[in-house]
């Protein structure tokens, strides 16, 4: 199953990329369209994504300390670091969190199901910043998404995955709430682990403060992100204006949050490509390059820690082979 999600990955990732290149205005303009680039725009983007960096930094340092896990501001900065360089170099589903995680363990080896529990709540509390930018700007602007057929379907299917991710988190926050999986048969494959995680999550129910800051910050830290892509079509006078920017980044966020693409690359693309010629006029090649300049902000700051992972790598295996192996070994347990 895992080997054929990472085919379906790879082939997405190249039929998008493959499907863009075919067109002549794209592989003709794209040269053109990079010598076009205005360098204070990009050097905004990259100040942007590195404050999506500092900002998430803070957040799961939040989180690691509300489930008694210490470590120091420098340990947690390398960590995401080098957590960003897997997320980017590994296709499938062994990524920069089970790299996270397996140092953790190695740190903290009673802390298993707390380590899981921290990087968990740590995407969940970006939930309800999405949902609320999706309701603002979509809600504001469908009229303007309707002027496209394909770009309203798009949108209609993000706020229903959306509205489905919201559900399910509610649903398991009411199992830890009520206890409910320390309630299941003793023989029950994976109940320990069950509970043992229930018990951590419910850490974030009762000091509900931290979990709200953390959500604060996460409304920072997507505003942030959508800002790199801002800049981007800025550095290619692309002539989108802010609110339509953050209108349809959060389509396209959940869209290429999904486990179709590598990374999102190619499909990112696609989108930008379809969202701004047909809402913003915006020629396809200057589409697709706002699209890369805004993933190519966050690349910079990821291949940091590239840099950063052979001098803060714990123990004797430093080599990235060993510890791609035990980051899968470590994915596979976990589930």
């Amino acid at each position: 199953m895992r080997h054929s999600l990472t085919i379906v990955q790879v082939l997405v990732s190249l039929g998008c990329l493959a499907w863009l290149w075919a067109k002549p205005e794209i592989h003709e303009g794209l040269v053109e369209a990079v010598q076009q680039a205005e360098p204070k725009w990009v050097w905004l983007g990259l100040t942007l994504a590195g404050g999506v960096v500092a900002f998430g930094i803070v957040r799961w340092q939040l989180f690691l300390r509300l489930q008694g896990i210490s470590l120091s501001w420098s340990e947690v900065t390398k960590l995401s670091l080098i957590g960003g360089f897997f997320n980017l170099i590994l296709i499938g589903t062994v990524g920069g969190d089970a790299v996270k995680i397996l140092y953790l363990i190695r740190r903290f080896p009673d802390k298993r199901s707390q380590a899981v529990a921290s990087i968990l709540m740590d995407h969940l509390c970006g939930l309800p910043a999405v949902v609320c930018l999706y309701g603002v700007f979509c809600g504001m602007r469908w009229d303007w998404l309707a002027g496209s057929g394909l770009s309203s379907q798009l949108a209609l299917f993000a706020g229903v995955y959306l509205a489905g991710a919201v559900v399910g988190i509610g649903l398991l926050l009411v199992i830890a709430l009520f206890d409910l999986t320390s309630r299941t048969p003793e023989g029950l494959p994976f109940r320990a682990q069950a509970v043992k995680f229930s018990k951590a999550l419910m850490l974030f129910l009762k000091d509900w403060r931290i979990t709200l800051a953390g959500v604060g910050l996460s409304f920072v830290i997507h505003g942030l992100y959508f800002g790199t892509f801002y800049a981007g079509a800025l550095a290619m006078n692309a002539g989108v204006s802010l609110t339509e920017m953050f209108t349809i980044m959060p389509v396209v966020d959940v869209i290429t949050t999904l486990p179709i693409s590598i990374s999102g690359l190619g499909l990112r693309e696609t989108l930008f490509e379809s969202f701004l010629e047909r809402l913003c006029q915006v020629p396809s090649e200057i589409g697709v390059m706002v699209s890369l300049l805004g993933f190519g902000f966050s690349v910079f700051w990821s291949l940091l820690g590239g840099l950063v992972f052979p001098f803060c790598w714990p123990g004797s295996a430093k080599s990235l082979w060993h510890v791609l192996i035990q980051a899968r070994e470590e994915a596979d347990s976990a589930a």
